[in-house]
């Protein structure tokens, strides 16, 4: 891996610092943040020092630094830090630490040799300073260096408490030892094995291979080392605090978070999913793909664009936003899904381009509508009990379908998103449930296990048409006939245990009530109950129980009924003017192999059903080396799968995409899953059997 002149070399911690008179150690912009700690990581260092002042070790050997060599001038090298920082920045506090005693000490020339010595570039003015550390620790870093202490406020730093610790813990040890002739001798006796290396080495390939047998990085990590690496110190620091914290203000200073929205990135760029564990393989791919003609600090810009279309979706204030967004956003965010992300960045990207005449590509008021399409669509779906599986990884999916359809022209996106979204999706594991569906499921459904859903929808009914504010801080579900059951409660309703049981969970049995009130009103008859409720009375969903004498199960079957209408009206089911969509079933068999799937004449795309078999038995998979790649890459995304008998097999729905006008996906569909190449027009047949190129839809 490493070039032959950077041979690894085993050396103390001062011989290292002592010997690299004009060079400089350099943080990257790139690295995690300096996080040992004091009682950890930091506190095992000492006690290796300690040890070798003890006499138990004669040398210790505390790690290994990997650095990319640079020559700045034929007086100057930089060495960039790929593994290692940790141990080195903790090293340079330790120093300064010790520096800072022996002035106390009255000891200044030592100092002031200390320093020169292992510190500073005394003679290079221009890389003074021997670390340079990240960006973040620069300001703490700088003012230990200077000895300014007292004007520093970041004192929950790292850099700031861990050099407080190490001055504590070694002047404990300078009362038994001379720092001068025994500690900094000591802490010489503690070795890293040191190997430099080259641009020849590729150094982001050893950086990949560090963070797979070490502490793992994510994928946000990888992402913003693979943009840095390859650019100079200065630029990177640049790039890094234009850019690289812009993206933190905008989205999160949290990795996690931010691997998740570079996910949607891509997925919005690639109108694919992507896993979390392909997210940096996915980035690198679309980098490569487009660094020619972005270049370096176009690929920041529009990551940094797309992080803004995060925040207007997610977290700006929505009084800032555009009036036509702020109400279907704020619905939005209380339905708490990322899983249309990248969808709703693509539109807003969409929208920022504008025409020849100076026009928005899409409306805002579209992009509204849009927005509220897809509340309805999730909260009937939730409000149904359905599972989100299903549609997880649908919405890239969906993306691409309805761009496809508009073709560059975005004027009826919003007919051909209800087409694409609802149309489409009829009858399959996708769909929008109609209303029929929707009262079917819920009239008789435990709504109080969807109580998360349904407090979103009785919080939308409450403010509906109310100008007064409610405060829904304060209020949760509340069952009307309580959930424990009294011997009170089965005389006055006059039903026994099963049928009780079948009616508390009901959605006509549920509402709004103060967190206090629901404490209170526990399993009393219904006399108490009405009372307490009445203490809230100002909520609107509430009246017509207060005027009841008496909580009987017609009054449940009623307010069920009159909820679901309120459910239809408020999530309503966004018919689409656009023509249904003609599906053509189709079928394929070739041994233990047997598929199902559907055909759309339309655009010639092809949807293979989960289910779906592929066939195991042909002797040269190297011979279509194209579809192993395709078959691996559908494995690793969890589209394919392998069934108990050892075939893979196709766990969710997958379409295939039509590439050229006038064409179909047949052929490409087929070929993945008989392996090998094969004419689906001729592998594909209807219902009857019938092969499509004999069937009426050949001419199509």
């Amino acid at each position: 891996m490493f070039s032959q002149e950077n041979t690894p070399v085993r050396v103390g911690l001062l011989d290292l610092l002592y010997n690299s008179q004009g060079s400089q150690y350099v943080i990257p912009a790139y690295q995690r943040n300096y996080t040992w700690t004091a009682q950890k990581e930091v506190n095992q260092l000492l006690s290796d020092l300690k040890e070798v002042l003890k006499g138990n070790y004669s040398k210790h050997f505390i790690g290994i630094m990997i650095y990319l060599e640079k020559s700045l001038n034929p007086f100057t090298r930089e060495r960039a830090i790929i593994d290692g920082q940790q141990r080195l920045t903790t090293v340079f506090l330790m120093l300064y630490a010790i520096k800072a005693l022996l002035e106390e000490r009255g000891q200044g020339e030592d100092a002031i040799q200390l320093e020169n010595s292992f510190l500073i570039n005394p003679i290079n003015k221009d890389i003074k300073f021997k670390l340079k550390p990240l960006v973040s620790d620069d300001l703490v870093y700088q003012k230990i260096v200077s000895g300014d202490m007292s004007s520093i406020t970041e004192t929950d730093s790292n850099v700031y408490k861990n050099y407080v610790f190490l001055k504590k813990q070694i002047l404990d040890l300078a009362n038994i030892y001379s720092l001068k002739n025994e500690i900094l001798p000591s802490i010489n006796k503690l070795y890293l094995v040191c190997v430099p290396i080259t641009e020849d080495d590729y150094p982001q390939k050893i950086f990949e291979s560090i963070n797979a047998t070490g502490e793992k990085l994510t994928a946000s990590d990888l992402i913003r080392n693979f943009i840095l690496m390859p650019i100079s110190s200065d630029i990177q620091d640049e790039y890094y605090t234009k850019y690289w914290k812009k993206l933190e203000t905008l989205v999160s200073p949290n990795a996690k978070t931010l691997e998740s929205f570079f996910r949607f990135f891509l997925m919005a760029k690639n109108r694919a999913i992507v896993n979390k564990t392909a997210a940096y393989y996915a980035f690198t791919n679309w980098y490569k793909e487009n660094i020619e003609e972005l270049g370096i600090e176009g690929v920041f810009k529009s990551i940094v664009s797309y992080a803004q279309y995060y925040n207007d979706i997610y977290l700006k204030d929505l009084s800032e936003l555009p009036i036509e967004l702020r109400e279907p956003l704020s619905e939005f965010r209380e339905i708490a899904s990322d899983m249309p992300a990248p969808v709703l960045m693509e539109l807003l990207s969409i929208h920022s381009s504008v025409d020849q005449s100076g026009k928005n590509l899409i409306a805002l008021s579209s992009i509204g509508q849009i927005i509220s399409i897809i509340n309805s669509y999730l909260m009937r779906r939730s409000l149904c009990g359905m599972d989100t599986s299903d549609i997880s990884r649908y919405f890239p999916t969906l993306l691409k379908e309805v761009l496809s359809d508009c073709d560059g022209d975005y004027s009826n996106i919003v007919e051909l998103f209800k087409k694409n979204l609802i149309n489409r999706n009829r009858g399959n594991s996708q769909q929008m449930p109609d209303d029929k569906t929707v009262r079917d499921r819920i009239l008789n459904a435990n709504m109080y296990s969807l109580r998360v859903w349904l407090s979103i929808f009785l919080k939308k009914l409450e403010s509906k048409d109310n100008p007064a504010p409610v405060d829904f801080s304060k209020l949760s579900i509340e069952h009307l006939m309580p959930q424990t059951a009294t011997a009170e409660w089965y005389s006055a309703l006059g039903v026994d245990k099963e049928t009780y049981e079948r009616n508390v969970h009901r959605l006509g049995n549920l509402t709004l009530a103060a967190r206090p009130d629901n404490s209170k009103m526990g399993n009393k008859i219904w006399e108490y109950k009405n009372k307490v409720l009445s203490t809230t009375s100002h909520l609107k969903i509430n009246e017509s129980i207060l005027a009841k004498d008496q909580w009987t199960l017609t009054d449940i079957e009623r307010r069920t009924e009159s909820l679901i209408m309120s459910i239809l009206e408020l999530y309503p089911y966004f018919e689409t003017k656009t023509a249904t969509i003609e599906e053509v079933p189709i079928f394929a068999k070739l041994g233990e192999a047997y598929a199902v799937g559907v055909l759309y004449p339309e655009n010639g795309n092809v949807k293979v059903e989960k289910g779906t078999v592929l066939n195991m038995s042909f002797n040269k998979a190297e011979s279509y080396p194209e579809v192993e790649e395709i078959r691996q890459a559908l494995l690793e995304e969890g589209i394919l799968a392998y069934n108990a008998n050892g075939a893979l097999e196709f766990i969710q729905p997958y379409i295939f995409y039509c590439k050229r006008a006038k064409s179909t996906a047949l052929s490409g569909a087929i070929s993945l899953i008989l392996h090998g190449s094969r004419n689906g027009w001729e592998w594909w047949t209807t219902e009857d059997g019938t092969p499509l190129c004999d069937s009426e839809y050949k001419g199509k």
